[in-house]
This record gives structure tokens, C-alpha cells and sequence, in this order.
């Protein structure tokens, strides 16, 4: 199976250390993120893996290249963002006819991605999304779930809930290309707003595979020093 790590995103959040380095390069635990994700995809049996690089591509492409494992990485720039599926669409060329795996470059999950891969299997959908149960919503896209285990739909950026709990992407997919292929290419698009609603209104099969525990997103200065102190 292969992989592509989403890394093409400013880390604009982190302030002047974003603008210095790009995110899955931030140091986590005495090491760049992105070493971190290429092991964690390496682990779960991934074969091949691309990334896809624009702000400060040059320090991602240095670093993979000097990376044990840098026979089996392509990296793609952009040349202008595309989003999360504009990316992955546009490096469908890379990631050959079947399912493959896309892992947001900010995000640490521990969870061992052949259990995500095994829902996949059984669920045989379109695509297989991670999600997280948490009170910590807003601002963030929710997920709903229906009682057989697929999405039945998707609520973007929700408004504060207090103490009431929903289901929040956690940036690991299993995806079939099938999705992606009749999308314009060279487009911006986003999976939760402009893909996944719109396989649902397809009637295409979304299944879901629940983490036991939220994801750690790095993308702000908190959860960078809250990764640190986990991973430290």
C-alpha cells in the first residue's frame, strides 16, 4: 500500500517559527515531525510514500533527501496550494489504482494504522476516515455517525458546544481513488468541505474508525509544546 503526507501547508499559527521552518519539520520529541510520520507509515506496512511540499519546499526536499528511506519517497511541489484533496488529487500519478493512505502532516497519531486499514477492508467504502470523540469543538468540522459505523454527515467549523461531545476528523484517511479521479486537477480543494460532502450526496459509502484517544494537532504553539512534553 502507499501513502502520501499531506506538508504543503504555511504553519502560519506557529508564528516566526513557522515562517522559519516548515511544520512537519518542527522538532517533536528530538526529532523533525515528518521523521516521525515516515516511521509511523513505515511500521503500519506502507511500501511508498509521497509528500507533497509549497512554503519552504526546499528544506522538506533536503531532509528527505538525506532520509534512510529516500528511494521509496516522492515528493511533489506545488507551485500554489491546492488543499488537502487538491493535493492528493494531484498525486494520484504517484499512488497507483488502489487504496491508499493520507496522513496530514501536523497530526501525531498513535493509534497502529492497521486497525484503521482493517476497518477499511471490512467496511469496503469509497474511503475510511479517523475521528475522535471530544467537548473541544469549536472551530472545528464534526462528524456524524450513523449506528451501522458509516458518516452520514459532516457539519463544518461548529460553534461551541460547552461540555457536549462530537466526533472530530483527525487527518487519517484510507482512500480510494475511484474518489478523487474526476476531480479538476490543479484545483484547490478541501476533503471536509468540497469531497466528502459530496460523495455523501452521491451515495457513496464513508466509513468511520473511531481513535482511542484525540489526536495531537500541532498547528498552534500550545499543541506544539503539548506534542513536546508527550513525545519529549
Amino acid at each position: 500500500m502507499n501513502a502520501i503526507i499531506l506538508a504543503a501547508g504555511r504553519g502560519t499559527r506557529l508564528g516566526e517559527l513557522g515562517r522559519r521552518v516548515p511544520k512537519v519539520l518542527v522538532d517533536v520529541g528530538g526529532e523533525p515531525l515528518l521523521a516521525r510520520q515516515i516511521r509511523y507509515l513505515k511500521d503500519g506496512g506502507i511500501e511508498r510514500i509521497v509528500i507533497n511540499a509549497h512554503y519552504l519546499a526546499d528544506q522538506v526536499k533536503g531532509f528527505v533527501g538525506e532520509h534512510p528511506l529516500a528511494a521509496d519517497i516522492e515528493i511533489l511541489i506545488e507551485p500554489a496550494l491546492l488543499g488537502t484533496a487538491g493535493g492528493v488529487r494531484n498525486a494520484l500519478p504517484y499512488l497507483g489504482e488502489e487504496a491508499f493512505v493520507v496522513l496530514y502532516g501536523d497530526v501525531i497519531v498513535d493509534e497502529p494504522i492497521t486497525a484503521v486499514l482493517e476497518t477499511h477492508r471490512r467496511a469496503q467504502a469509497a474511503t475510511t476516515l479517523t475521528l475522535y470523540r471530544t467537548g473541544e469543538v469549536e472551530g472545528k468540522g464534526t462528524v456524524q455517525i450513523a449506528p451501522d459505523g458509516t458518516v452520514n454527515a459532516f457539519h463544518e467549523k461548529a460553534p461551541s458546544q460547552g461540555d457536549g461531545q462530537a466526533y472530530v476528523n483527525a487527518g487519517l484517511y484510507i482512500v480510494h481513488p475511484s474518489l478523487l479521479r474526476d476531480l479538476p486537477a490543479a484545483v484547490a480543494l478541501d476533503f471536509g468541505h468540497d469531497v466528502f460532502p459530496a460523495a455523501l450526496a452521491q451515495r457513496q459509502t464513508i466509513a468511520a474508525h473511531i481513535l482511542g484517544a484525540p489526536v495531537i494537532d500541532m498547528g498552534t504553539p500550545a499543541m506544539l509544546e503539548l506534542a513536546r512534553s508527550k513525545l519529549g
